[in-house]
């Protein structure tokens, strides 16, 4: 499969491609990409495939577009528990908290674009690189709070954490939410005494 281009909102989407997405959103994450069919997003979209195809070009299209909503939800999430923090180890701890906290809700599978990179583990599938994508762009941003708290080097405490957070949603199924999210909780906190400057 060749490239896929996320599809831009040219003004507000049609209701039917709001549909679209939303069911594939929902499928994907809970059965897999590979094994929903665009006829079943479409039944659960109550949706046609011209419909579909008109809004998608292909399924990889719907893919992304879903993924890149994951990404902006993400972000979201991001600036959203870091907000009220007023230094950047502040912001690091907020993080932690508030990603431990959604571990221990235990109702989600774990990180959507993750799951959807591991079925696709040919590094020039348009979908392993649209994850790989995001995941750098993510970990930028972790990385430029480690070194405007004073990490050093700021890189292995940004990819540390990014290790306990994706291995906490890995473990949840053995480990169960709580003792994930604790685990998480604890080993970050213990990470970030040990790599940050005193206050």
């Amino acid at each position: 499969m060749g490239d896929v281009t996320v599809p831009q909102p040219g003004g507000l989407k049609p209701k039917a491609a709001e549909r679209i997405q939303s069911a594939a959103k929902d499928l994907f994450y809970r059965q897999g990409i590979r094994a929903t069919g665009i006829e079943e997003v479409c039944r659960a979209a109550d949706a046609t495939k011209m419909s579909l195809y008109r809004s998608f070009p292909s399924k990889d299209a719907l893919v992304a577009a879903v993924l890149s909503e994951d990404a902006a939800t993400y972000d979201a999430w991001f600036a959203e528990v870091t907000a009220g923090a007023e230094t950047p180890a502040a912001k690091l701890r907020a993080m932690v908290e508030a990603g431990a906290a959604k571990v221990a809700l235990g109702a989600e599978r774990g990180c959507p674009m993750l799951l959807a990179q591991a079925e696709f583990p040919d590094p020039e599938h348009p979908t392993h690189r649209l994850v790989a994508q995001c995941k750098a762009r993510m970990r930028a941003a972790m990385v430029e709070l480690a070194r405007a708290a004073g990490a050093e080097p700021p890189e292995l405490l940004a990819d540390t954490l990014a290790l306990l957070f994706d291995g906490a949603w890995a473990s949840m199924p053995y480990l169960g939410s709580e003792r994930a999210a604790l685990v998480l909780r604890q080993g970050a906190t213990a990470i970030l005494d040990a790599a940050l400057p005193p206050a």
